[in-house]
């Protein structure tokens, strides 16, 4: 399981299936990850990064200090979509 707690407030938790997006105010939100298309990262201005998930129905703002967290979310992301896109339980 990693989680996140992002300094813009959501906090972000993969447990190798499901991405969900806890913020304050806001409904959760659950991405299982075989059904989603790869999450698209951009670098912004500052040095931070952004996450798009499933065609921007999520961004995550992640700050020049979380980019090493982004990464990490990303990093595991990757061989989990693989390994589900193959049919593999995981």
């Amino acid at each position: 399981m990693l989680e996140v707690h992002l300094r813009s407030g959501p906090v972000v938790a993969f447990d190798g299936r499901v991405v969900e997006v806890f913020a304050d105010g806001e409904p959760s939100r659950r991405f299982h990850i075989a059904r989603i298309g790869a999450p698209e990262a951009a670098e912004t201005a500052d040095g931070g990064r952004t996450l798009t998930l499933q065609g921007g129905a999520a961004t995550l703002s992640f700050a020049r200090e979380e980019a090493p967290a982004c990464a990490r979310l990303l990093a595991a992301i990757g061989p989990a979509r693989a390994t589900l896109a193959r049919g593999d339980p995981g």
